[in-house]
């Protein structure tokens, strides 16, 4: 396990030299289970194999180098055509109505031509009042939705059900943010090249981008795919624009994590390979190969994850496993969707938090382990 994971390690800061402009060297060696885990976690198989192609180093590279890189490259490829896909698809119903909406995240930087990442859903964010009229229009034009939708005027949620039609991805209508961004976000927002689909305003998109990726999916710290989708971020800013984003990461009680991804993004897009992320790489490759070989409930996961980079950022941040978030064990702004929560949501917060609870005590003594041993990784990599 650590073998794979050490090789993975030696990959990623090679391939952070390719995709930040360096001359493309061969890669270092590495078996072809460190080659899965490394693309699997990293997401850059894609824009890295465009990267070596116009090098004109991808063919000469030898397996499992290459079949790694045609494996997940390709299908990454077909999952950033079919956003585009889609958002013409759903562009077009908008129009018809007199509506705009806005690209949120990675779909936006495809969007517009910043990166190229594969992409499993397209997040777009419509009024409130759009909302439930526009799944509407999408189940009749085809689309499956993967659960019963909420109200937009609910408190504390903020997107409509997961709609799919086949051959397609996911397509998640949001008529709010999390965390909810001040002010009229349709009055800044910038248009896209697919009319009438926008996307936030430059400090807005690098705040919202930076967030998700660290506070609501710890697992993302660092990952290459992301690094990548708030360089984008970073590009559209212009200096004021950049000064803002690194205020709000200053006030903000967990903002070192996102400055530590803001100057990343800030290195990358200067093509510059720094990586202050090595131990987040390595706890997310042993976390894999721990879920691959013992396969947890998604909920174990949910606890065993947040759990591992809890205690690789530390700074205080297992209280927040515990009280204060959405995904906290105890979290009293929670609004349940099952039958108990509607009857009895005093029970239901109860039932919630003492299960949480349970997977983060079942999950400690693995992620304490992953911990430790990502930090000897980072520090040291073994040399093969």
């Amino acid at each position: 396990m650590r073998r794979a994971a050490a090789q993975a390690l030696r990959l990623r800061a090679w391939a952070l030299g390719v995709l930040t402009g360096a001359p493309a060297a061969a890669p270092p060696h590495a078996g072809a289970d460190a080659w899965e885990l490394f693309l699997a976690v990293e997401r850059c198989a894609h824009p890295l194999r465009r990267a070596l192609s116009s090098a004109g180093v991808m063919e000469a590279l030898a397996d499992p180098a290459r079949a790694a890189l045609e494996r997940h490259g390709i299908p990454e490829a077909m999952k950033s055509l079919a956003l585009r896909l889609e958002a013409a698809a759903v562009a077009g119903m908008l129009a018809e109505r007199g509506w705009t909406g806005i690209v949120l995240k990675g779909g936006a930087a495809v969007l517009d031509g910043a990166c190229e990442v594969g992409m499993f859903d397209l997040d777009l964010l419509v009024r409130p009042e759009h909302a439930r009229p526009l799944v509407e229009a999408m189940d009749r034009a085809g689309y499956r939705k993967e659960w019963d939708d909420v109200d937009p005027d609910t408190p504390g949620k903020h997107e409509m059900a997961v709609r799919i039609r086949e051959g397609g991805i996911m397509v998640e209508i949001h008529f709010d943010l999390a965390p909810r961004l001040e002010g009229d976000l349709f009055a800044g927002a910038v248009p896209l090249p697919v009319a009438p689909l926008l996307r936030l305003a430059p400090a807005e998109n690098l705040w919202h981008v930076l967030i998700h990726g660290t506070l609501h999916h710890p697992d993302r710290r660092g990952v290459l795919r992301d690094v990548m989708v708030a360089t984008a971020g970073v590009r559209w800013c212009s200096p004021a624009e950049l000064a803002e984003v690194e205020r709000r990461c200053a006030a903000h009680p967990r903002g070192h994590v996102p400055a530590r991804m803001l100057a990343m993004a800030r290195d990358f897009a200067a093509g510059r390979a720094a990586d202050p992320f090595a131990r987040d790489a390595a706890a997310g490759y042993l976390l894999r190969l721990h879920t691959r070989a013992h396969e947890p409930s998604e909920a174990r996961w949910l606890a065993l994850s947040r759990t591992v980079f809890a205690l690789v950022e530390g700074r205080g941040e297992m209280g927040t496993l515990w009280y204060g978030e959405p995904e906290s064990a105890i979290f009293r702004g929670y609004v349940g969707d099952s039958a108990l929560d509607r009857r009895l949501p005093l029970a239901a917060a109860v039932i919630r938090s003492a299960w949480r609870s349970a997977n983060l005590v079942a999950a400690f003594p693995a992620a304490r382990w992953i911990a430790r041993a990502s930090a000897e990784l980072a520090a040291d990599p073994p040399a093969f």
